[in-house]
């Protein structure tokens, strides 16, 4: 298979936790940080080179930005980027390069998660949206739009006495319905028919018990969900791939569609097997499922050939540094998913 890599830098994180983490980051120059570039910590744990395009980012939107940019490093300048689809900016430049290259296939390694929407438009304007089954390995369902997001958030507040979430927080309320990380596969139903689309690993799926609250927006959020699944998203819960471990395998090595595309957000396997992601609110799965399941994947690519293929979500400040005298293997598992994803299986 013939390759070429594109590290995707862009981080607008705007969570007030990873904004001090950048700050303090600063002081010292990022002197623990193991690779500023994920792509560069995942080739070196691959141990193979790549021709590679490198997608410009403005030094305050990258996870470790310049002291010089301190001003710009503020909660308030993320939200505005997010809110004016300042992530579907970036996610088109990526789609630019891919486009420029036709019949080769991307590799793309990089944070925020938004722009794999850039990767599958290019390929869904290539080989046809309708020929294209996109995978996706992640914790989280990224189809949430904003305000639907915001409303379960302020249902949070108003209900549960243990919220993690502030009153006094402004960005909880008035969000617009952007495209960003949270949501970008709702934008991505436009290049790829929601049938072709599947979610491996979640581990926000909608409980039982949250079908009985009487609210308009816990209602809202699961019209919505659901709906995604009586359109034809495929959603395989983390517990599934446990429970139901043969028919996962069958569902992931068998297709009709000619062409697949895999994006592996790298929390599918959170505080499981790797603490360098930058969402951490969930346990994953296990390593050895996460290579199980993308051997399962390559099974399938003798007839559903593969068109490209994404890491996302890295946390360089976690990833492959020494965390409670550990080394967080993060960049050695995603290369080693890659190998067996690229690896045809009999």
């Amino acid at each position: 298979m013939s390759f070429f890599a594109i590290n995707g830098l862009l981080d607008p994180d705007e969570r007030d936790s990873v904004v001090k983490k950048k700050l303090e980051g600063m002081r010292d120059g990022y002197s623990a940080v193991p690779f500023r570039d994920p792509l560069d910590g995942f080739i070196g744990a691959l141990n193979r080179g790549f021709s590679a395009r490198r997608i410009e980012v403005e030094g305050w939107l990258t996870p470790t930005p310049p002291e010089a940019l301190r001003f710009m490093t503020a909660v308030e300048n993320y939200v505005s980027f997010i809110d004016s689809n300042g992530c579907l900016e970036y996610a088109n430049k990526v789609r630019e390069v891919i486009s420029s290259e036709p019949g080769q296939i991307p590799l793309l390694v990089g944070v925020d998660h938004s722009l794999t929407g850039g990767a599958v438009g290019a390929l869904a304007k290539e080989h046809g949206g309708e020929n294209l089954r996109l995978i996706v390995f992640d914790s989280h369902f990224d189809f949430i739009l904003p305000t639907i997001r915001c409303g379960l958030i302020q249902y949070d507040l108003e209900t549960n006495p243990a919220t993690r979430f502030s009153p006094e927080d402004p960005y909880i309320f008035g969000r617009p319905d952007s495209y960003n990380a949270d949501s970008f596969l709702h934008y991505v139903q436009k290049d790829v028919p929601p049938e072709n689309i599947l979610v491996v690993g979640v581990s926000d799926y909608p409980p039982r018990v949250a079908h009985e609250i009487d609210d308009d927006r816990v209602r809202r959020y699961l019209d919505y969900y659901m709906g995604l699944e009586s359109q034809g998203v495929t959603v395989i819960k983390k517990d599934d791939i446990k429970s139901s471990r043969a028919d996962v395998y069958s569902k992931l090595s068998s297709s009709d569609k000619p062409y697949t595309y895999v994006s592996i957000d790298v929390d599918v396997c959170s505080n499981t097997s790797l603490k360098g992601a930058r969402f951490l609110d969930y346990h994953g799965v296990d390593h050895r499922d996460l290579y199980g399941l993308v051997a399962a994947i390559a099974r399938s690519t003798g007839r559903s050939k593969l068109a490209g293929i994404d890491f996302m979500e890295f946390d360089v400040f976690s990833a492959g540094a020494i965390l409670s005298g550990k080394l967080d293997r993060t960049y050695a598992i995603m290369a080693e998913a890659f190998r067996r994803l690229t690896i045809p299986q009999n």
